[in-house]
């Protein structure tokens, strides 16, 4: 048999490790507080950039040691269209399609040691009739029992329906829109879609979004690069803030300890 090891490739942007890491935080909540395990991701619109969203939170799960499975469900791209694939006949389509493939052939290891990927194979012309099929439906359920989080990459449910066949088999849905991109009536048309499942509603990303966008929706974001660290370090280095020999009086003291309704802590209003 032939060795299944795909080379996977992360971000090494500070400011896109940092967006990432806080889907992250969001989806470890979820886990711990509804036990949700398995995601499936969903675009607004076209070229959103979905499976980069979902491929870099499976690797940063799996960097933080969880057993991890990346499952490509979109069936209606060939290989040429894609930048992973698995060898030939080791792919999702080719297990739903034959019976003499166990669900064994098809999981290929990764650079990442706690990352397992599912290639979806060639194009196939009806992938709905895959998805809802019976045989998914179990492997859907046998993912969940083997792995501490399951993603799912789809296609965008705007254009196509394939991402609600799926849903009922995870825990949480995840939408991906892009900076404009995605339109408003593609966000409402998608959220009329799935609102049968809005208690799966796992919350909407704002992906393409360019650096300027950025900085200005998370102030400071790159605060902890070493450069800016540095900075900061010479900048205390030239201008000595701390007072000597300073004694705060009683009405210092009152100032200090006033919350925002005008009453000292402790004190009752």
């Amino acid at each position: 048999m032939e060795e299944k090891v795909l080379e996977l490739y992360g971000n090494e942007t500070y400011a896109v490790n940092e967006a990432i890491d806080r889907i992250v935080v969001g989806i470890y909540e979820m886990k711990r507080e509804y036990k949700a395990s398995s995601f499936l991701f969903t675009g607004i619109g076209s070229g959103v950039g979905t499976t980069t969203v979902a491929l870099g939170i499976a690797i940063a799960l799996s960097e933080a040691g969880w057993n991890t499975l990346f499952v490509d469900c979109d069936f209606r791209k060939g290989n040429e269209f894609k930048r992973i694939s698995a060898p030939a006949g080791m792919d999702l389509a080719t297990y739903l399609t034959e019976d003499n493939v166990k669900e064994s052939d098809i999981i290929c290891n990764t650079t990442y040691e706690n990352l397992s990927y599912i290639a979806s194979g060639e194009r196939y012309n009806t992938p709905v009739r895959l998805l809802c099929s019976e045989k998914m439906e179990a492997l859907c359920d046998d993912f969940k029992s083997s792995y501490d989080f399951v993603i799912y990459d789809l296609p965008s449910i705007s254009i196509v329906n394939d991402a609600k066949v799926l849903i009922p088999s995870v825990d949480r849905y995840v939408l991906v829109g892009g900076i404009n991109i995605s339109t408003k009536k593609q966000i409402f048309d998608a959220k009329l879609a799935l609102v049968d499942y809005a208690n799966k509603n796992g919350g909407i990303i704002a992906n393409r979004m360019d650096k300027y966008q950025y900085r200005k929706n998370v102030k400071d974001y790159n605060y902890f690069e070493e450069k800016n660290l540095r900075k900061t370090v010479r900048r205390r280095r030239k201008f000595k803030s701390t007072p000597k020999n300073f004694n705060l009086t009683q009405n210092d003291i009152d100032l200090l300890t006033q919350n925002k309704n005008g009453t000292k802590e402790g004190e009752n209003r």
